[in-house]
């Protein structure tokens, strides 16, 4: 009889225990929504822009507070701040810096992507009312944030950017298996033409470097130690096989914001990019494995993307593996030979975790241009050189090439 009032003594304590604990873990969410409420409505009353942004700014950050919290991660009320958030961004006033309606587009988004959800999934962790509460909450997400991707999309189709790559995509008829990914190929193209003169140019400037490699590590070695003395020999070696060691850096430099322009091109036309796919992008193989990661803009990363506007990790790869075939042959010093090989892996892995959130045609961009210009790469590096017509030694041709000029220069040096 003892062991069973001890036993229903336990139970009841643990129970109230557990209320309490529940009405504070509502209580502080409320508490916090019902500021962000207040701040808004000061917003809405205030007659200075200074002072509407910083009640605005109070009301983000209680409803990031919840947002951020473990305890309604996954919650109807981390879904509710999320919500509540992208509407402030996107209806604040416009005069002030809180109004942002890419920030509310992302916002929705994001929201989107960690709940949506099919309720069998959400009622592992919540009650069926929670779990009706949250879908209601990601139906008026899509709602809001359809609205703000058709204001923006209105506002970026003035620019002269859009419209060359909407003229594209409605030239060959708006077809979304086809025509949006083929406006990026051919843009990109376009591009690479345009700025082959500039990579041509870098190319046979490392082929050059590469030429004349074997001479720099001899002063290397000779001088070893003196790097003085090292940096005063290469560079006369440079003068004497007219090999300028800067020249391929400014094409590259040049080329960086024509590359730029084509990024703010796409970035312009991403909503529409929604409409689109390519290959397998869009194809019954949309959305497999989803990853949500923090840093990457709406959270969440595809395996297969379901459009170009979303992330999708297979073009990732595709990237990383032409970018490490394209730094592997940028080798130019063979005295660096470590740490070259190190950067052809640890480059690509940088752009990978740079590139992973961006959207399919930006990442389809980049691909394509990586891949032309591996390609143009390799024609030229590894181009024969030209045989130079017969001389004063008795009518044999002779070849003055890079390669040879450095073997006649070891000669001297040895003599």
């Amino acid at each position: 009889m003892r062991l069973s009032r001890t036993t229903f003594a336990l139970t009841f304590t643990l129970l109230i225990a557990l209320l309490i604990s529940s009405a504070s873990f509502a209580s502080k969410a409320d508490e916090l929504f019902a500021e962000a409420k207040k701040s808004v409505t000061a917003a809405e009353k205030a007659t200075r822009t200074s002072e509407k942004n910083e009640e605005y700014q109070d009301a983000i950050k209680s409803l990031n507070e919840i947002a951020n919290d473990k305890k309604y991660s996954g919650m109807p009320e981390g879904a509710k701040a999320l919500y509540e958030m992208g509407i402030i961004y996107g209806t604040a006033d416009k005069r002030t810096k809180t109004y942002n309606l890419n920030t509310s587009s992302e916002t929705f988004k994001k929201l989107i992507n960690v709940y949506d959800q099919p309720i069998s999934s959400l009622l592992q962790n919540m009650e069926k009312s929670e779990a009706k509460q949250v879908l209601a909450t990601v139906a008026d997400a899509k709602k809001m944030r359809f609205e703000v991707a058709s204001k923006l999309d209105k506002q970026n189709s003035n620019g002269v950017l859009y419209k060359i790559i909407d003229s594209l995509v409605k030239l060959t008829g708006s077809i979304p298996w086809f025509s949006y990914g083929f406006a990026v190929i051919l843009i990109t193209v376009v591009v690479k033409v345009i700025i082959t003169p500039l990579t041509k140019a870098q190319f046979k400037s490392m082929k050059e470097m590469q030429k004349i490699a074997p001479l720099v590590k001899e002063l290397q070695e000779k001088y070893k130690g003196d790097q003085k003395a090292i940096g005063e020999k290469t560079m006369d070696l440079y003068k004497e096989h007219g090999v300028n060691p800067f020249a391929s850096c400014l094409p590259l430099l040049v080329q960086m914001p024509i590359l730029m322009l084509l990024f703010y091109m796409i970035n312009a036309y991403k909503f529409q990019f929604e409409k689109g796919s390519f290959l397998w992008i869009g194809s019954g193989l949309s959305n497999m494995f989803g990853f949500t990661i923090p840093f990457v803009p709406g959270g969440k990363v595809w395996l297969t993307a379901g459009n170009l506007a979303e992330a999708d990790l297979i073009l990732v790869v595709l990237y990383v593996i032409s970018m490490y075939i394209s730094t592997k042959m940028s080798a130019v010093d063979p005295t660096q030979a470590e740490q070259q090989k190190m950067m052809s892996i640890v480059m690509p892995l940088m752009f990978a975790f740079i590139f992973a959130g961006y959207p399919a045609a930006f990442l389809l961009y980049w691909l394509v241009l990586n891949i032309l210009q591996t390609v143009q790469q390799y024609l030229i590096m590894r181009a024969p050189e030209p045989v130079a017509a017969a001389g004063s030694t008795g009518g044999q041709p002779t070849d003055d090439s890079g390669a040879d000029r450095a073997s006649r220069s070891r000669r001297r040096r040895r003599r």
